[in-house]
């Protein structure tokens, strides 16, 4: 009456580590990769454009409207409200002046004496 089949099961196994060395269980084909030589504006930090400063000093032009080192020079002083030298070009235009003034003085004192030599007859 009691008709008990004996079923056989057998599984197999296989080792965790090896199974996780052999095989990639992420899902790396769903993500994109980041293209190494693509750069991302959006990551970029003060250091970055320092460095690639310094890399491309020699390569950046001189003279320029954009992308050369006078561009740089002008709306970086320009930032700052930086003029060079103005100090220094300030006690010039100074000393011109006071040149100047200097020099129409000894004119005149050179004319007074050229006046006062043709009025004096020879004695």
């Amino acid at each position: 009456m009691n008709n008990i089949q004996k079923v056989q099961i057998s599984r197999q196994v296989f080792d965790k580590n090896k199974f996780n060395e052999t095989i990639d269980t992420t899902f790396s084909q769903l993500v994109p990769t980041v293209d190494p030589s693509f750069f991302d504006i959006n990551l970029a930090t003060i250091g970055d454009f320092f460095t690639l400063y310094n890399k491309f000093f020699y390569l950046i032009p001189k003279e320029g409207d954009v992308n050369s080192h006078l561009y740089l020079v002008e709306t970086s002083g320009a930032y700052i409200n930086y003029t060079p030298n103005e100090e220094e070009i300030q006690a010039l235009l100074e000393e011109i002046a006071e040149l100047r003034i200097e020099n129409l003085e000894v004119r005149q004192e050179i004319a007074d004496v050229i006046t006062q030599f043709t009025e004096t007859p020879n004695t």
